[in-house]
């Protein structure tokens, strides 16, 4: 993350559902993790939410977009966005974590 990423207010989850693991992925065995980027707007909904990288690549992208589309936060205090947050998900063993 550079200096300016995600700064101008507090973020609050209020809905922030991990993402599944895909059962294509957990029966052939995969493991990984991903880093999505996304913006949050003054209303706590978040727009744009997008891999940024991934290991490896394909598998766990689709359901990490679709999970964190779905977050919502508390409204943002004092500014109108926060551009490029991130979070990383490890999924593994058929578990996903936030790292």
């Amino acid at each position: 993350m550079g200096p300016e990423d995600c700064r101008g207010s507090t973020l609050a989850a209020v809905s922030a559902s991990l993402p599944d693991y895909p059962a294509r992925a957990w029966a052939r065995g995969r493991q990984g993790w991903v880093v999505v980027r996304f913006h949050v707007y003054a209303d706590g909904s978040v727009h744009r939410a997008r891999v940024h990288r991934a290991v490896p690549d394909g598998p766990f992208n689709r359901a990490t977009e679709r999970a964190v589309s779905n977050w919502r936060f508390a409204p943002l205090e004092g500014v109108e966005i926060l551009e490029n947050c991130a979070v990383m998900f490890e999924f593994r063993a058929g578990e996903v974590h936030i790292r």
